[in-house]
C-alpha cells in the first residue's frame, strides 16, 4: 500500500477533512488533496508529523510492504520493529532508529566532554596543595587528583558503551530506510554554523591559552599566581578542546550516516 493512500485512509479513519488534516501539520488543503492523488510526496518532517498525528510509527508509512491490515490487527501506536537480521540478510537501518542514534551520538559526546573537563582540572588540587609544601596536603592533592582520573575512564567507558548498539551501521551489510539520509542531511545543514563557529571558538581559545602564563612570567614570580595561571591556561585549553571535539564529534555522526552507501 502506497503512501498517499494511507493518508487518505488513516485521515478518513480519524474523521478529518483535507482542510482540518493539513492545519494539524502545517500545509494548505491543496497540498493534502496532491498527496493523496500522488501529484507530490511529503518531505520527511510532514511524514514524521503525520505519523504524530495518526498515531501510527513512521516506518509504516514510509514502508510500502505495511498495509492497514497490520493495525487491524494491533494497537494503532504498535511498534513496527524490524526482524532480527541472519547473517547474510541485510539490516534495514530504519528512520526512527536514526533519530534515536543521533539523541544517543550527541549524549556520548557530552560524555566526553565532561571527561575532558575532568582530565584538565584534575590536576589543580595537588598544585595548589604542593604550594603550601605540606607533605600531607600533597599526598592529598595526589589522591584528589587520581579520584577526578577515574571519573575521566568512567566517562569514556559509557560514552563508548553508549553507542556500542549502532556497531552494524558500518557494516556493508546496512542498508538505509527511506528518508533516513534525508533526515541526516537535513541535521547536518542546520549544524553547519554551530559547526564552524565551536572551531573557531576552540581553535582561539587553544592558542591564547598560553597567554595567562606569558603574563605571568613577566609580571611576578609568586607562586600562588603562578599556579593559579597555570590554572587558567589548562581551562582554557580545557574549553577550548571541548568545543572542537564537541562539534566534530556530532557532525562526524551525521556524515556517517550520509555517506553510507545503497547496494
Amino acid at each position: 500500500m502506497i503512501l498517499s493512500e494511507k493518508i487518505t485512509e488513516l485521515r478518513k479513519r480519524n474523521g478529518l477533512s483535507q482542510e482540518e488534516f493539513g492545519a494539524r501539520i502545517g500545509v494548505s488543503r491543496q497540498a493534502v488533496s496532491k498527496w493523496e492523488m500522488a501529484q507530490t510526496t511529503p518531505d520527511v518532517a510532514k511524514v514524521l508529523a503525520m505519523a504524530e498525528v495518526f498515531e501510527v510509527p513512521v516506518d509504516f508509512l514510509l514502508k510500502d510492504e505495511y498495509d492497514l491490515s497490520y493495525l487491524n490487527a494491533k494497537p494503532a501506536a504498535a511498534e513496527i520493529k524490524e526482524p532480527a537480521p541472519a547473517e547474510n540478510d541485510r539490516y534495514m537501518f530504519s528512520l526512527e532508529e536514526a533519530q534515536e542514534y543521533f539523541k544517543d551520538i550527541r549524549q556520548s559526546t557530552k560524555k566526553i566532554i565532561l571527561a575532558i573537563i575532568l582530565f584538565f582540572i584534575s590536576p589543580f588540587a595537588g598544585i595548589y596543595l604542593t604550594v603550601t609544601e605540606d607533605e600531607k596536603l600533597g599526598i592529598l592533592g595526589v589522591i584528589i587528583q587520581i579520584i577526578f582520573l577515574i571519573g575521566v575512564a568512567i566517562c569514556i567507558v559509557l560514552a563508548v558503551w553508549q553507542l556500542k548498539g549502532y556497531k552494524h551501521i558500518r557494516s556493508a551489510k546496512t542498508e538505509l530506510a527511506y528518508g533516513v539520509k534525508g533526515v541526516a542531511e537535513e541535521y547536518k545543514k542546520n549544524f553547519e554554523h554551530t559547526h564552524l563557529i565551536g572551531i573557531i571558538i576552540g581553535v582561539i581559545l587553544i592558542i591564547a591559552s598560553v597567554i595567562p602564563m606569558m603574563v605571568c612570567a613577566l609580571f611576578t614570580e609568586e607562586d600562588i599566581i603562578i599556579v593559579s595561571c597555570a590554572a587558567l591556561m589548562l581551562l582554557m585549553l580545557a574549553a577550548g578542546i571541548s568545543s572542537v571535539v564537541y562539534v566534530s564529534l556530532i557532525n562526524s555522526g551525521y556524515a556517517r550516516i550520509i555517506r553510507k552507501i545503497h547496494n
